[in-house]
């Protein structure tokens, strides 16, 4: 199974964005950043927040180009 920061990271990677910057944009805190690669849990909510935000910037980056 994979883990909702694999997944996160993969879509990252995709829309040529850093997964640091992901969650910034997500209005998330960068601590939860550090403490899920540091092995903790991810909740689905805070997940979807950075998916969506990942989403967004590359809807925006598939715009400008």
């Amino acid at each position: 199974m994979i883990t909702y920061m694999e997944q996160l990271l993969n879509a990252a990677s995709d829309a040529n964005l850093s997964i640091l910057k992901a969650f910034r944009e997500a209005n998330v805190p960068t601590s939860t950043y550090y403490r899920t690669v540091a092995g903790g849990d991810l909740r689905l909510s805070t997940a979807q927040k950075v998916m969506n935000a990942i989403r967004l910037h590359a809807l925006q980056q598939t715009k400008s180009d």
